[in-house]
Order: C-alpha cells, then sequence, then structure tokens
C-alpha cells in the first residue's frame, strides 16, 4: 500500500475558495449582494412581482374571494335556519305546555265531575238504605207492639188460669163444684 503524502488543509480551502470564484463569478462574494448585477436583479424582481401581483389579482384573489362569499353565505343561511328551528322549537314547546295544561285541566274536572257523581250516587244509596233502615225498624217497632198487646191482652186469661192451677193446687175441688166456678166467671 502506499502512503498517501500528508494534506495540508489551507491549501484544501484555498482550492475550494478557487473553485468558488470560478463557480460565483469575478467578484468573490454572495451574486444577488454583487453590484454588478444589481440592476438585473431589481428588473427581474419587478418583473416577478407584477406578475405575481397580476396572477394573484385576477385569479387567486377572486377564487379565495367568491369561496368566503359563499362559505359567508352558507353560514348566515344555517344560522337562518337554525333561528327558525329555534322559534319552531320554542312555539312547539309552548303548545305542549299549554295542550299538557288544557289536558291536567281536562283531567281535575273528570276527576271532580266523577267524584261529584259517586258522592251523589253514595249518598242516595245511603239515604235509600237509611229509609230502608226507617221502614225496617217502624216495622219491628208495629210488630213489637203487636206483640206485646196481644201478650198483655192473653195475660189476664193466663193469670186466671195460672190462679186455679194454684188454687188447685192448694186445695183440690170437686169437679162439680170446678164447674159451678166455671160457669160463674
Amino acid at each position: 500500500m502506499a502512503a498517501h503524502p500528508p494534506v495540508d488543509p489551507h491549501a484544501v480551502e484555498a482550492a475550494h475558495g478557487a473553485a468558488d470564484t470560478a463557480a460565483h463569478g469575478a467578484s468573490g462574494g454572495f451574486p444577488p449582494f454583487d453590484a454588478l448585477t444589481f440592476g438585473t436583479q431589481l428588473f427581474w424582481f419587478a418583473v416577478t412581482f407584477v406578475l405575481l401581483y397580476l396572477v394573484v389579482s385576477r385569479f387567486v384573489l377572486p377564487t379565495v374571494g367568491g369561496v368566503l362569499a359563499k362559505r359567508a353565505g352558507t353560514i348566515a343561511g344555517d344560522l337562518d335556519q337554525a333561528a327558525q328551528k329555534s322559534a319552531a322549537a320554542e312555539e312547539a314547546r309552548v303548545s305542549m305546555e299549554r295542550a299538557i295544561a288544557k289536558a291536567r285541566a281536562d283531567a281535575r274536572s273528570m276527576i271532580e265531575a266523577a267524584r261529584t257523581d259517586v258522592m251523589a250516587k253514595l249518598n242516595a244509596e245511603q239515604e235509600a238504605a237509611e229509609k230502608r233502615l226507617t221502614d225496617r225498624i217502624a216495622t219491628a217497632e208495629a210488630s213489637v207492639d203487636a206483640a206485646r198487646k196481644k201478650a198483655l191482652a192473653e195475660v189476664p186469661a193466663i193469670a186466671d188460669q195460672l190462679a186455679r192451677d194454684i188454687a188447685d193446687k192448694i186445695a183440690p175441688v170437686s169437679t162439680p163444684a170446678r164447674q159451678r166456678v166455671a160457669g160463674e166467671a
């Protein structure tokens, strides 16, 4: 293997510097800052700026503006539609609340009517039951009164018979005398 001669770093930099100068021109600086080409750079900058301005102002900005206008219109339409739907929902809520209130009032009136009807029927049945009880009590009292009168009417005959039975047991009397006593009575 052959040994390489030692490389001088300064020599390498000098060789690179010479190559850079050949590639970038004789001035040896950054080309946009080169004073010799500054006029042409300004000319091409102006031409490029005008062309870019024309392309952007004629084609890009109207398209972007149209998209923004369309988007703004869509957003406004969506907001209007949302406001209409919100108003419709609010109206539906109010209508529902009214319907619920009416249904509750109707239910209350139906319950009150049913309660009144039931109370009237109950009162009528109670009056009829009281009348039946009064009639039964009157019938029972009349029956008891009749039985009492009948019992009171039979008391003298029972007392007379009882007195005879007691008298017969105490002092037996002969049959003809008994007939005489019975005939007198």
